[in-house]
């Protein structure tokens, strides 16, 4: 791909801005007839015949579910294959993030320019972290060995800014003598990093790489990416643009840290008639004034920065400014003259270049999906709106709308690989047919179909409450990114309208940022959850199975949880959306111990069955039992395997007690007995359910009961990740909700949890402060959590405890947290229903003012201090 200089082009942004109206109906690409790629990728499960036991079998499994390894044909692997130099080159780039690129010079000999490996090889050479030898070549299809391995590893941790794990000990191997000089500083990082184990005291530096340890290191430093990803913290040099038509001021991007980026900045724009953003952050007027939008993502972050543009000065005042101006060289002045000469020439050339600014979408093939199952009642409604022939790509002034079902990805498959320049998409709001904006749209994009990179969000300053008819085009500008799929993903509320899917590509890339590394999809698809309208708002914790009548949840109980009533009996409107139930902490980690709580949680009368009937009459007092009912979300738990357990019990006759204990057999026994406990459960955590088919509740997710990560049990992010994902396989989300301080609050996400709240721990009968509730709000705002509210029975007769229940409501309200927000409630057992059935106003006024804080209309702002108490 061609380089040219990034400041020509401002000026001739300027003279061809309306050029993207125009090049809409340029003669697009040749359709794509084939749809297996655009209809694969990570929908498509993968299952290798050939792994058995295998210690890399969940990481193959991984990597194939995400399309970022295959295998041999016939449901094969081959895990004990070696794997090449180039292999490993293909895979190390993908679970990076870095975008392949074409080349026109092959500098290795075994690598030609056509190679199917060059875009990758020549890629990690750019990026410093694959070198040739002396015979200019690479050793491409040569096996690669463990200590070549290693010093990959470390040069991909230095070029991506992974943090290096600082050593408490040194790395010492039995066989240091046979590594080679330029690996053994590699060898001690990979090792420090735990990305790369000897065994028995030897690396084996000199043995090769199997393509089983190939999956299991690749997949760790995929996690390594997602986890900066989530994390990403930068700098932007100003926090709004205001500037004159045609003029153009640059957006920077820094680290917080002040290290190098881990991923290149994404910026967009969401008016392109006011004007266009280039890939370097350049944000360029055109010559109409208005206001705008430009986000900027790094990783999963994104920011974003208010454009305003105003009228540039007319002609006779500039005539004005330049009379003032006295200059004594006419020399001097007829030499800038002739300086400038050249400068109008090079930027009426570089207008003309923008003829290569193509829309490549039209004919494209295209393929719509919604968020999560599709409804069929929903797709009957957006049939009316089907939109033009040949879809979203078609350049036509006809609306396409979608019909509720959270949100849309819609893929493009182009007829080759292009390089990408901007993906825009044209939205409508009309809100009083319903139609309104989607608060933002992703972009992510593909070499093959399969493999998907994250390319950034664009956000819009349409306000959701705007009565007047809005027409916005979301516009993301792409850094010298060659792909031929493309996808775009938006919620939908009620009704989305969209037109003109525009694909530009420019032959002629002015990127001179060097390689784009971009971070893979999100695993836990937060945008496709919280974008879409936030499935669960507000979820109560409800404790069963034990304890009498605190544990024992009836009609009346559910009642005035599920729905505020008023205190003269009026049910005015919805209370908590979602119940979360879930069993004591004393419950045995037995199979006894579970069943018992499974059958007091499917029991007649009480717990899911009395929320059931709570529902119907509530869906009766509130006019809406025939009509349009509304279903209660219900979360249930998985039940923690605790590894002191020895004798769980047996899960089938022919087969022994399970033992979590890793002491007694050892620690991957350990982990497939806990793993096998928790499978069965859920499979009969399923059955019950699908057998009550409770018409007024709605199955909405999983609970993962433990309230830390548990460093110390076998291989336990791997149980996590691994009950994710068995979760998902069912169209479920995975909640977590962890105390504040407990070990791997921060990597939430990357453990494929789908919301996590954190308990603040500040109801408590120690002396704890008011700074440690605002601490909490900092860490759930910092890595996007939701939070807990807390209280228990002591809040109606303590003073201490009625200000902090209070207090965690206004400091959570001073900060925005009660709107817009998603939130858990814990109570002890079943304490908000002495509220709300009390005669003390009092202490009724805890139910009315939680109802208030949850609807945003909560309006106390002082804290409560010492024995202070109505």
């Amino acid at each position: 791909m061609s380089k040219k200089r990034m400041g020509s082009r401002i000026a001739a942004a300027c003279l061809a801005l309306s050029l993207a109206v125009t090049a809409a109906q340029v003669a697009g690409a040749v359709p794509d007839t084939t749809s297996t790629a655009v209809e694969s990728g990570q929908d498509q499960a993968v299952a290798f015949t050939d792994l058995g036991n295998s210690y890399a079998k969940d990481a193959i499994n991984r990597l194939a579910s995400l399309q970022l390894i295959g295998g041999q044909g016939d449901g094969l692997f081959h895990p004990q294959d070696k794997i090449t130099r180039q292999d490993i080159a293909v895979l190390l780039s993908k679970v990076v993030g870095l975008q392949p690129e074409s080349t026109d010079d092959a500098i290795f000999e075994d690598v030609p320019a056509d190679s199917p490996y060059a875009p990758y090889i020549y890629g990690l050479s750019d990026l410093g972290v694959m070198n040739g030898r002396n015979n200019n070549t690479v050793g491409a299809a040569d096996p690669l060995t463990r200590q070549e391995l290693a010093v990959l590893l470390s040069r991909l941790m230095e070029a991506s800014q992974v943090a290096k794990a600082v050593s408490t000990t040194e790395v010492s191997y039995s066989d240091e003598q046979d590594m080679a000089g330029y690996a053994k500083e590699a060898i001690a990082e990979v090792t420090n990093q735990r990305w790369m184990q000897g065994a028995g005291g030897n690396f084996n530096p000199l043995g090769n790489v199997t393509r089983a340890e190939a999956a299991v290191i690749a997949e760790r430093v995929l996690n390594a990416r997602f986890q900066q990803a989530e994390q990403a913290d930068f700098t932007l040099n100003t926090a709004s643009l205001s500037l004159m038509a045609g003029t153009s001021e640059r957006v920077k991007v820094a680290s917080a840290n002040g290290e190098k980026l881990p991923f290149t900045p994404i910026y967009a724009f969401d008016r392109p008639e006011l004007g266009s953003i280039l890939p370097d952050g350049t944000f360029v007027a055109g010559p109409t004034p208005g206001k705008g939008n430009v986000s900027v993502t790094m990783g999963y972050k994104t920011k974003t920065i208010p454009v305003e543009i105003a009228n540039a000065p007319q002609p006779e005042q500039q005539d004005e400014q330049q009379d003032e101006q006295k200059d004594d060289s006419t020399r001097e002045a007829a030499a800038t003259v002739d300086e400038s000469q050249p400068a109008e020439n090079e930027e009426a050339g570089e207008a003309a270049e923008q003829d290569d600014l193509v829309n490549v979408a039209p004919g494209s093939f295209t393929s719509v999906k919604t968020f999560g199952p599709p409804d069929s009642y929903f797709q009957t409604v957006e049939k009316q709106y089907p939109g033009p022939v040949g879809g979203l790509v078609t350049p036509s002034e006809e609306w396409t709308g979608f019909n509720r079902q959270f949100g849309r990805k819609v893929t493009v498959a182009l007829s080759q690989d292009k390089p990408l320049e901007r993906v825009a998409l044209t939205f409508r709001q009309q809100k009083s047919s319903g139609i309104t904006m989607p608060e933002s749209m992703d972009v992510e994009v593909s070499r093959d179909g399969k493999a998907w990179s994250y390319a950034g969000k664009v956000v819009h300053d349409v306000p959701a409450s705007e009565d007047k008819q809005v027409v916005r085009t979301l516009s993301v500008t792409l850094p010298d990114i060659e792909a031929r799929y493309v996808r775009v993903s938006f919620p939908v509320k009620v009704f989305a309208f969209a037109r003109q899917l525009e694909v530009w590509a420019n032959e002629n890339s002015s990127w001179e940022g060097g390689a784009v590394l971009l971070p893979p999809p999100s695993p836990t698809q937060m945008m496709e959850d919280i974008k879409a309208g936030n499935r669960v708002e507000n979820m109560l914790l409800a404790y069963s199975g034990a304890n009498g009548d605190r544990g024992n949840w009836t009609k009346d109980d559910f009642l005035p949880m599920v729905g505020y009533r008023t205190s003269d009996g009026y049910m005015r409107d919805q209370m908590f959306d979602t119940v979360l139930f879930l069993p004591y902490q004393d419950m045995a980690a037995t199979k006894v111990g579970w069943q018992g709580y499974l059958n007091d949680l499917f029991g007649t009368n009480r717990q899911l069955d009395a929320l059931n009937s709570a529902m119907r009459e509530y869906n009766r007092l509130r006019g809406t039992l025939y009509t349009t009912p509304t279903q209660e979300k219900v979360v249930l738990a998985l039940p923690y395997p605790a590894m002191g357990q020895t004798n769980f019990g047996k899960l089938s006759d022919n087969k022994p007690s399970l033992s979590f204990n890793p002491a007694g057999i050892g620690e991957e026994q350990a982990y497939e007995n806990r793993k096998q406990a928790l499978e069965w459960y859920f499979q009969e955590l399923q059955k019950r359910w699908n057998k009550a088919e409770y018409p007024y509740l709605k199955l909405e997710g999983i609970y993962w009961f433990h309230e830390l990560i548990e460093d110390s049990a076998p291989k336990e992010r791997d149980l996590i990740r691994s009950m994710a994902s068995m979760v998902h396989d069912e169209a479920l989300r995975f909640y977590w909700i962890p105390y504040y301080g407990a070990p791997g609050v921060q990597e939430w996400k990357s453990l494929y949890f789908d919301y996590a709240f954190l308990q603040p721990n500040y109801y408590s009968d120690k002396p704890v402060q008011l700074d440690r509730i605002e601490g909490v709000l900092d860490t759930v705002s910092k890595y996007g959590m939701g939070v807990e509210i807390e209280g228990d029975e002591r809040m109606y007769r303590d003073p201490k405890f009625y200000q902090t229940y209070y207090n965690q409501l206004v400091a959570a309200h001073k900060l925005g947290m009660d709107k817009n927000n998603v939130h858990a409630y814990y109570y002890g057992s079943k304490t908000l229903i002495q509220s709300a059935t009390s005669t003390d106003p009092v202490v009724r006024s805890i139910y009315d003012d939680t109802y208030k804080w949850m609807r945003g209309k909560f309006d106390r702002e002082e804290y409560y201090e010492g024995s202070e108490m109505p």
